[in-house]
């Protein structure tokens, strides 16, 4: 989950250098800026531990249940907890939820930043999809829960899961947010391979940026190849007008086809100049 701050490093970017006496001056203050992400992610957690994950963390945790709902900061100081009105439009998909939360409470709560976030509640959403048991279908999944996977398991499990979400050609990975949406998801999922998110998600942005580079190039080589072609077809016929090639072609076919006498007098050789007449015309507009 902490690679999501990623995701809103160029999002937010101008608003710190715009504010950085004051982001200077202001120290963010994790508490209040957990109570803010509670607001949005840990409603009903008092009698529901995986309402982190159900909210802001994975949809495989299950969908939150939606009768007899109390936030978490219920009865504390509204002042850096979202209201029911914003609420209202956070939405529902965990990822997109995260992303969102983050955001208005960056906004909220003075002096934070996304890394802020990440540092004070990736940990929490963990905690809460280990309690939904996420990882832990089976009893041999609980036993080795401790267990640390190995690089290669992690970079696999990452990468496949990649693949999955985003597409060979990443398809659905189009816009950064959505890259960065799966790349989260993908994260929370692989539990115990935190060392390896910061590498496996560069070696796909680099392959995503490769694709789309090759697929613009491609784009690019037809385009070029289109304008040559006309190009030398308009060279073509204005060489075909300067020389009067293009006329006198049209002049032999017709004394050839149309013609009895096949152009032998004057009159049919006049007719058939007559015919061809628009290949003049049509020089006279390319000059």
């Amino acid at each position: 989950m902490r690679l999501l701050n990623l995701a809103f490093a160029g999002l937010f970017g101008c608003i710190f250098v715009y504010g950085t006496n004051a982001v200077a001056a202001a120290k963010c203050s994790r508490t209040n800026l957990t109570r803010c992400l509670d607001s949005a992610c840990a409603i009903n957690n008092n009698i529901n531990p995986a309402a982190r994950c159900q909210y802001c963390g994975t949809e495989s945790a299950g969908t939150p249940p939606t009768k007899g709902l109390t936030n978490v900061t219920a009865g504390q100081s509204t002042k850096y907890a979202l209201s029911a009105k914003e609420l209202s439009v956070a939405p529902s998909e965990p990822g997109r939820r995260y992303m969102w939360a983050t955001t208005e409470c960056v906004k909220k709560v003075a002096g934070c930043t996304p890394d802020d976030v990440s540092t004070a509640y990736d940990r929490l959403i963990e905690q809460s999809c280990k309690s939904a048991g996420v990882s832990m279908q089976t009893a041999a999944a609980i036993d080795n829960m401790n267990a640390k996977p190995s690089k290669t398991k992690c970079t696999e499990t990452l990468n496949t899961c990649i693949n999955k979400k985003c597409g060979a050609g990443f398809e659905s990975c189009t816009t950064d947010a959505d890259f960065d949406r799966i790349i989260a998801e993908c994260a929370t999922d692989a539990t115990g391979c935190d060392e390896y998110f910061a590498e496996v998600r560069k070696s796909a942005a680099s392959e995503r940026e490769r694709v789309y580079a090759n697929r613009e190039n491609t784009v690019q080589s037809l385009v070029d190849n289109y304008k040559t072609i006309r190009e030398n077809k308009l060279n073509n016929t204005r060489n075909a007008c300067n020389n009067k090639t293009a006329s006198e072609s049209c002049i032999k076919t017709v004394c050839a086809n149309n013609m009895p006498g096949k152009c032998d007098g004057d009159t049919e050789k006049a007719m058939a100049t007559q015919l061809c007449k628009f290949y003049d015309v049509a020089c006279t507009v390319l000059k």
